[in-house]
């Protein structure tokens, strides 16, 4: 047995199980997974909820097999048992559900956790604001593509908080995608005056290439590719902003740049195998676009010039 498990044993032991749930938490930051999990299963024997939240959350996000694609749930489950009006673990199990790709259970919890406001209990201080709650609400609706259901309740924040740059962002976005981009843009200006994000400046390099301005697109979209190694596990985004600066090249007239966006492009798509419907879509697109243009003969494709043939004579000495 470990001394952080013999000294967290003493704190239950003597009533002190907040430091024991902060000597958990510090083994978890030390990577020690066996310690920090002993340590909650003897909170949780205790009767310490604070330790069962900790183990669900714990299992939303750090384990790689999420409990066996269980995401914490049953740890929320145990803690709303006790703890009904918790605004916290309500949140906490909208998210389980919804990663467990039941959207509508999601969205029903977080509206509950927004009811919960009006009389929550007083043992446990909410850690979000009912603003936030809200949000988390939109942000689930948006991740399950409801844009029209993310838009209404979009409009109804707004309404109830006034506006603010996450708020100007999203609205932006979705009304971008409603193909409402002049107003779209009114609220993307807003949002990237506050702060430049790769996701507000790909949603204006949509709205001003949707209304044909494409040098203006294309700055956008560049911006984006600065930023390109930030993006971790989007593809349909890093595609979005590399394929559109190939077509906002052609429709310049510049072939030979829009050459390099649309190999990039390809290439990016070939090392992804099987693709998803819309994405195996863009391919097609810039696969297609890239044979136009060289058939035009106008343009020499230099990755393509780079790979060397050799002669049938170097061939046969080699082999």
């Amino acid at each position: 047995m470990s001394e952080a498990i013999e000294t967290a044993k003493q704190y239950i032991a003597d009533e002190n199980c907040k430091e024991a749930l902060k000597l958990a938490k510090k083994r978890h930051g030390k990577d020690d997974i066996t310690d920090y999990l002993t340590i909650l299963d003897l909170l949780i024997d205790a009767n310490y909820m604070p330790a069962v939240e900790e183990k669900g959350m714990y299992y939303q996000y750090y384990d790689e097999t999420h409990d066996n694609g269980d995401y914490g749930e049953k740890y929320f489950n145990l803690y709303l048992e006790k703890q009904p009006k918790s605004i916290n673990v309500i949140c906490d199990l909208a998210l389980s559900r919804f990663n467990k790709g039941n959207i509508d259970e999601a969205i029903d919890y977080m509206d509950k956790a927004v009811e919960e406001y009006e009389s929550y209990s007083k043992i446990e201080t909410p850690r979000i604001s009912k603003k936030e709650v809200l949000m988390g609400k939109i942000e689930l609706l948006i991740q399950s593509k409801r844009y029209d259901d993310a838009l209404a309740n979009l409009k109804t924040y707004e309404n109830q908080n006034g506006s603010d740059e996450k708020s100007d962002l999203y609205i932006g976005l979705m009304l971008q995608k409603d193909g409402k981009n002049e107003e779209a843009l009114e609220y993307l200006e807003k949002s990237l005056q506050n702060e430049d994000t790769i996701i507000g400046l790909n949603a204006k390099g949509d709205a001003l290439y949707e209304l044909k301005q494409y040098d203006e697109a294309l700055k956008c979209y560049k911006h984006c590719i600065n930023y390109e190694s930030k993006i971790e596990d989007d593809l349909e985004l890093i595609t979005n902003f590399n394929y559109k600066s190939a077509f906002c090249c052609v429709n310049l007239g510049n072939d030979q740049e829009a050459i390099k966006y649309l190999n990039k492009t390809i290439s990016m798509l070939n090392e992804h195998g099987r693709l998803p419907k819309d994405l195996e879509s863009i391919y097609q697109k810039c696969s297609f676009e890239k044979e136009r243009i060289m058939k035009k003969g106008e343009v020499k494709d230099a990755e393509f010039g780079k790979t060397k043939f050799l002669s049938i004579r170097t061939s046969l000495i080699i082999l």
